[in-house]
């Protein structure tokens, strides 16, 4: 009888210190991981609050930098001549600036009053690759006298071809079936569509050579795109199911044709595109 008396505190008092051998681990552990939770949670949400912080920011940056290609736009480019071109002032092209740019702008300029319009896309709503440059839409070689107001303008595209080019040959013909009079309200634009300068040279001083006295005279000039006009061209998304080479080719000739018909369209009162020779 009194060794199961002994027996029994014994016993309890070794369950005691076994129970407080496995609380106070799981104790500690329980406080270690909650703190860590509790932690990795609040750095979670401060991850998530800077990423909306800097989707803000990098919005409002392209914002502005729209409103100053806009306003490039707005203010003229210096041609390669060191000339300045005097644009009037277009309120459809401010109608594009963010409010409070335009905000600024009649604060400056009161005789200026831009009426609140819905703010209609332009080409950086598109093509947003173009605010990565302020100079995307300055042409990389320019060849005009500013000749404006004619009937017709005839806009022809160029690119460079494993074989021959029919470029010389058509603003021959061109040429040719025009009378003085029509020459008088007629011009034609040749779009060099590449950016290797080297190569833009050779085709310019080959117009050159051909045709001087017409673009003496403005009846004929010649553009080429500045080489961060366009997109990289090794992301496009495949459509219709061509091939990437087509889709390539496809993206390129849309961007040609729509760098030369902006081009042209102030310049007469019909524009008409040929095929690229």
């Amino acid at each position: 009888m009194k060794m199961g008396l002994t027996s029994s505190p014994l016993r309890r008092r070794s369950c005691f210190l076994a129970f407080i051998l496995v609380l106070v681990p799981c104790t500690i552990l329980f406080l270690v991981l909650g703190t860590d939770f509790t932690a990795e949670q609040t750095m979670s949400q401060r991850v998530a609050e800077f990423q909306m912080r800097m989707q803000y920011l990098e919005s409002m940056y392209r914002a502005k930098q729209e409103d100053v290609a806009i306003l490039s736009q707005y203010l003229g480019f210096s041609n390669q001549n060191g000339e300045t071109s005097n644009m009037s002032i277009n309120l459809n092209l401010l109608d594009g600036l963010s409010a409070d740019s335009r905000s600024l702008i009649r604060n400056v300029s009161a005789s200026t009053k831009l009426p609140a319009n819905l703010k209609l896309p332009t080409a950086f709503h598109f093509l947003p690759h173009l605010l990565d440059d302020p100079a995307s839409l300055r042409p990389a070689f320019l060849q005009t006298k500013n000749r404006q107001g004619v009937s017709i303008v005839f806009g022809i595209p160029t690119v460079k071809r494993d074989k021959q080019s029919y470029l010389l040959e058509t603003v021959d013909n061109l040429i040719a079936n025009m009378d003085e009079e029509e020459q008088n309200e007629t011009m034609i634009v040749i779009f060099i569509g590449e950016t290797e300068q080297e190569y833009v040279n050779q085709v310019a001083n080959s117009i050159n050579t051909r045709f001087p006295t017409f673009l003496e005279s403005g009846f004929i000039e010649i553009i080429a795109p500045a080489a961060s006009y366009y997109p990289d061209m090794h992301r496009l998304r495949q459509t219709l199911n061509d091939s990437v080479e087509r889709v390539k080719w496809r993206s390129k000739q849309n961007l040609d044709f729509a760098y030369l018909m902006a081009y042209t369209q102030p310049k007469g009162n019909l524009v008409l595109r040929y095929l690229k020779t």
